[in-house]
């Protein structure tokens, strides 16, 4: 990701979300699953201002609401992904607590190399006291902090060899995933 002077590009930041602020469907996402009987907190551990849900034995985060005639959610499992899961609501959705304007964490991230890294939910494990934030392909995790003091952002590694966790080089991120505020309810 090179640009003319010959260094890398500024970290581009992406706002993500599969509804409108009026809780219209986004084209371009297509639903590939659904469930019914969910419940939804206000919330999201992934992005903040949207929702977390549960359905069956499993976990949606983070949800949008959407317009319909009964509450509704769509889910994305990632940043990049174009797929969604909508979720019927067994009850009314709560109104999500307003945050301040400062955007927590990435959702997701990709790297100058091109790997994906997405936020880690729930509990996360650790690397010589530091806690592990994101979780990439293979061998690949990303310590908690990254550096945004410069145009192009970086962030601490842990490399897995042979089960053992070790120090990685600093990673440069070429793009930052941030969930969009659910702006419907």
């Amino acid at each position: 990701m090179a640009v003319h002077g010959g260094g890398p590009a500024p970290t581009r930041r992406v706002y993500v979300s599969p509804v409108t602020s009026t809780g219209a469907a986004v084209s371009g996402f297509r639903v590939t699953a659904h469930a019914a009987g969910a419940s939804c907190e206000p919330g999201s551990e992934a992005v903040g201002q949207a929702y977390r849900c549960f359905a069956g034995n499993f976990v949606y985060d983070p949800c949008w609401g959407v317009k319909a005639g009964r509450p509704a959610v769509l889910c994305v499992a990632g940043p990049w992904q174009r797929t969604a899961a909508e979720l019927t609501v067994s009850s009314p959705l709560t109104a999500i607590p307003a945050q301040g304007a400062a955007a927590g964490e990435p959702w997701g991230v990709q790297l100058d190399g091109g790997q994906r890294c997405l936020l880690v939910q729930g509990a996360h494990s650790d690397f010589d006291g530091h806690v592990i934030d994101y979780a990439c392909p293979g061998s690949l995790a990303l310590l908690r902090g990254l550096d945004r003091r410069t145009d192009v952002w970086t962030a601490r590694s842990v490399l897995t060899k042979s089960g053992k966790p070790a120090a990685g080089p600093a990673e440069k991120i070429a793009i930052a995933w941030y969930g969009r505020a659910d702006e419907y309810h």
